[in-house]
């Protein structure tokens, strides 16, 4: 409906509802000839009578009655859509879907989503576990946690955290080969690969401020975070690692880190469609996030 018929139809359903123009007036804030105006307006659009109406008496035509009964569902269905609109601004409960990394899927994490559920109950979760960089839209994700820097997103991000990187091995491997002092040095050494890793078969490692790229030497690759721990743990090469996965291990002497100077922090982020009008419940966990962030540390 045109901005124009929609006004002219507004008037009329208080003119009617409230059976006067005065009333109508009042509540409309416009004047009686204004609406008496708008009256004859909609009649001449239609070539219909609605209102019979002298100086001392008012009625509805037939035709005005139907239009009326008409335009009281209408009005009901608006309140009805404004109440439903005021009610999803203001409720924080609903369902929230989350992606995260394999390596987000541990106790630290788990423990967040408790301390989440019990402040808000009207939340159901749904998530999702996967490495794949996600499609906010075409998946239905509210939430998507990701490690690293994100190229070319059109999402907005929210720092949650940062990790420490570790470049470990495991004893039995450090009895068989000398330790590294430059990065460089891994090409000639056996390595264990994530196959989600973002620079391929090379590590980065940072100098003066600055993020470089070397080659690794021929290794193991696979898609799963205890899968890596295991392989180094077993001596078959080295491999890296975030602070919350290998912490313990490296207090228990199990995993042995090294170039501990060149290594970097890695973000992490949660992506999210829109800073405006996000629904509380999104907005409620990404300040839980950030909030309860220091559960997620080792």
């Amino acid at each position: 409906m045109n901005p124009k018929l929609s006004l002219l139809m507004q008037s009329f359903y208080h003119v009617a509802n409230l059976g006067s123009f005065s009333r109508a007036s009042r509540i409309l804030r416009q004047s009686r000839s204004t609406l008496t105006n708008h009256i004859y307006e909609l009649e001449s659009i239609y070539s219909i009578r609605l209102i019979n109406r002298t100086t001392r008496s008012f009625s509805l035509s037939e035709e005005g009655e139907q239009l009326l009964d008409k335009c009281r569902e209408l009005n009901y269905l608006l309140q009805s859509s404004n109440e439903l609109l005021s009610n999803f601004s203001n409720n924080d409960a609903g369902g929230l879907c989350i992606k995260i990394p394999t390596v987000l899927d541990n106790k630290n994490f788990h423990t967040l989503l408790r301390k989440f559920k019990e402040k808000y109950p009207g939340v159901i979760l749904k998530i999702l576990v996967d490495n794949n960089v996600c499609d906010l839209v075409n998946e239905k994700v509210d939430v998507a946690l990701h490690l690293g820097e994100l190229q070319d997103s059109s999402y907005i991000c929210r720092t949650i955290t940062s990790f420490d990187t570790y470049v470990v091995a495991s004893k039995s491997f450090w009895d068989k080969y000398d330790y590294p002092v430059h990065p460089n040095q891994l090409r000639d050494l056996p390595c264990v690969n994530y196959r989600h890793c973002k620079t391929g078969s090379k590590w980065s490692f940072i100098e003066n401020g600055h993020v470089f790229l070397v080659d690794i030497g021929a290794s193991h690759i696979c898609d799963s975070d205890e899968m890596l721990m295991s392989f180094a743990l077993d001596g078959s090469g080295i491999t890296t690692l975030l602070d919350f996965t290998c912490s313990d291990l490296i207090a228990e002497g199990r995993l042995t880190p090294c170039l501990t100077n060149w290594t970097h922090k890695v973000k992490l982020q949660a992506l999210f469609l829109q800073r405006e009008n996000t629904p509380p419940r999104v907005r409620n966990f990404l300040d839980t996030l950030v909030d309860l962030a220091p559960l997620l540390k080792p």
